[in-house]
């Protein structure tokens, strides 16, 4: 072996690279300009000969290293030019491809160092696999973070799943693996074979892999290349205040994304999807669940399909909104809030998403369709307990809503109030204009607490029901539509009758009639399947979306008052949603005992005439047709504190809605 071979190729990295243990082959393999000239080496498993292919002038026969195969040459010059390798295999098949060693890493020295620091926000952009043309040649790029690991190669269907053929290389201080392969196509299948600290292997999927299949092998695509056209919807959305518009989302999480055809757009906003993440994380890459975090959540093999579904929303009127978890993550690194916080960017530029919604509170393992029924799971935190590591995804979330915020206007942000509280403060500690809305979990654990109380102790537990209505700010809250207590409530043989399946569908409307009335934004969790209840639903949101009265948030004004909130002796509430935007206004009566209230008395701000509007007890949506043609007149009988007052009979466990207003004035004269 030549000296000058010798200076580059050191006999223990070269066993190193033959054992499959190099970390850096680019140390070795590809050109070395040195004193004198340049070396060129080539590796490959099964080679016994190999020759250097000079673009345009001629080839040189490359020398075998330490009786490995292992090649090299050194050429007397320091000239820079194309060149291939030609390589003759043990089982006499010759093969020419571009060395992959020779091509200069696409990662800058600054974004590596920004990627240390937790803020390489345009990390995807260079991160995982992307198609690229460098030096006149094209192929794919691949870069993946694997701290604490000895080596990384990238293996498949185009190298055998052979992990000694592309070792990537390490970067000098980030643990960024990276490596470019000429030739590659889209569509091609692949995954990172890790070598672990004590020489244990792995495969796994790309975390940054934008399309996997079952069987967690990542795809090679370009995902820049959709023609989007719905520039008239971004643009309306930078534009629209989110805050002063209805809101009712439709959860389509695991639900085939063809449902978009069967969806209500009168009643509907926008959907929400999410995805079920596995429970074991990997240990190389410290962030990845198996590489799904830039993976559709919408079919996941195939990204185009996925923009589709969205461009199809954005033509129906719909946003989408992302629900996001932080659980099973650590995140005390600042590479993965990097990682983190450059996926929620991709999903905003790649995919056009409208929304996030952070799910539940950072440290707490339940979904939040668990956290709004309250369900208990084991192993949980204790409340106000929190670790480094729940403080850490908490500091993370802060600055993925501030990015949002300023990379993303319009973008909408839902999330858990307390996920912007430090440890111990009972205040955030950053100003709340930072989200747009908040779960709201107080209100339906007491309504579903007090509905499943008898008629006694519904009276005692009244005060209960009206308390979480008091916190100000209501207005931008979300609320689950859905009934706990129709769905898991439990019945002996005796119980299953119809009159008790009609009683439980009587709670179902009541509480949709409830949740609807009071301010704030709606989610529905599932379908609904009964026809009447479906029907009533849509009618309430239908209701809800047309009139700013009742989807208004209060922050200038006030929407919502106390007709009386008080009257637990008879279990009745009423209150009034108004808004000076608008001339119809509403009152809202819910009995919510099982007794009719006949000619029960309430309260009224002003004369004139009020509209019954819906009826839950109606026989169109499953009810008896009680008292469904009502025309109370108003009396200056001053009562509930106000200063006229009327008289309606409720059917029970039922909710009337009555307009009144100059156009509901109008209305009821041409009746």
């Amino acid at each position: 072996m030549r000296y000058e071979i010798g200076r580059v190729l050191k006999q223990e990295q070269v066993m190193k690279l033959v054992f499959g243990r190099c970390a850096v082959p680019k140390s070795m393999l590809g050109r070395h300009l040195i004193a004198g000239g340049q070396v060129i080496a080539a590796y490959h498993p099964n080679a016994v000969r190999v020759r250097l292919l000079i673009d345009g002038d001629g080839e040189c026969e490359m020398d075998m290293v330490e009786r490995q195969p292992v090649f090299a040459v050194f050429l007397p010059h320091q000239q820079i030019f194309s060149y291939r390798l030609k390589m003759y295999l043990r089982d006499g098949e010759t093969i020419i491809l571009h060395d992959p060693y020779r091509f200069p890493c696409q990662i800058t020295e600054e974004e590596e160092k920004a990627f240390l620091q937790g803020r390489w926000l345009d990390a995807y952009q260079k991160m995982g696999c992307h198609p690229m043309e460098i030096d006149g040649v094209k192929g794919m790029y691949f870069a993946v973070w694997a701290p604490q690991v000895q080596s990384v190669s990238v293996v498949g269907d185009f190298n055998g799943w052979d992990g000694r053929l592309c070792p990537m290389n390490r970067m000098g201080i980030s643990d960024i693996y990276e490596v470019f392969l000429p030739g590659l196509e889209e569509g091609t299948g692949y995954q990172y074979e890790v070598r672990g600290a004590k020489g244990e292997m792995q495969r796994v999927a790309d975390p940054y892999g934008t399309a996997r299949d079952p069987g967690k092998i990542s795809k090679m695509l370009n995902v820049r290349k959709f023609p989007w056209n719905d520039d008239d919807w971004m643009q309306n959305r930078k534009r629209q205040n989110v805050k002063a518009c209805p809101v009712v989302i439709c959860n389509l999480s695991g639900q085939n994304p063809e449902m978009l055809d069967n969806i209500n757009k009168k009643v509907f906003t926008h959907v929400m999807l999410s995805k079920e993440r596995e429970p074991d994380v990997l240990r190389y890459t410290a962030y990845s669940d198996g590489g799904d975090f830039f993976v559709p959540p919408a079919g996941g093999r195939d990204p185009d399909d996925f923009r589709r579904f969205v461009q199809k929303a954005h033509r129906e009127g719909l946003g989408v909104i992302l629900a996001v978890s932080l659980e099973m993550i650590p995140c005390e690194k600042p590479q993965i809030a990097d990682f983190l916080l450059s996926n929620l960017l991709f999903w905003i530029r790649e995919y056009h998403i409208d929304g996030f919604a952070f799910d539940g509170l950072a440290g707490d393992c339940r979904t939040w369709i668990d956290r709004f029924n309250d369900v208990e799971v084991t192993e949980s935190p204790e409340e106000g307990e929190m670790s480094l590591d729940d403080e850490s995804r908490r500091a993370i979330l802060r600055r993925a809503m501030e990015m949002i915020r300023r990379e993303a206007p319009g973008v909408m942000i839902i999330s858990d109030e307390l996920n912007l509280r430090k440890p111990g403060d009972s205040l955030s500690d950053m100003k709340d204009e930072i989200f747009d809305f908040y779960w709201n979990y107080r209100v339906k654990w007491s309504l579903d607490s007090y509905l499943s109380h008898g008629r006694a102790g519904r009276r005692r537990e009244h005060f209960r029901l009206t308390l979480p209505l008091q916190k100000p700010g209501l207005g931008r809250s979300l609320f689950l539509l859905d009934h706990k207590i129709l769905i898991h409530r439990k019945q002996t043989s005796i119980d299953k009758s119809k009159e008790v399946y009609y009683d439980m569908l009587s709670e179902a409307k009541l509480s949709y009639t409830f949740l609807t009335g009071i301010p704030g934004r709606k989610i529905l969790a599932a379908p609904v399947e009964h026809t009447g209840i479906r029907k009533y639903l849509f009618g309430l949101l239908e209701m809800y979306c047309s009139y700013p009265a009742l989807y208004g948030s209060g922050e200038d004004e006030q929407v919502f008052e106390w007709v009386n909130g008080m009257d637990a002796v008879s279990s009745v509430i009423s209150f009034i949603r108004k808004s000076s935007a608008c001339e119809e206004h509403f009152l809202f009566i819910c009995n919510f005992s099982a007794d009719a209230q006949i000619s029960y008395r309430v309260g009224v701000p002003v004369h004139g005439t009020y509209r019954l509007l819906m009826n839950s007890d109606a026989v169109e949506y499953g009810g008896k047709g009680r008292f469904v043609h009502q025309h109370p007149a108003v009396t200056r009988q001053p009562c509930d504190f106000l200063p006229y007052s009327m008289t309606v009979s409720l059917p029970p466990e039922s909710a009337l809605i009555f307009g009144y207003g100059p156009a509901f004035h109008s209305i009821s004269q041409r009746q």
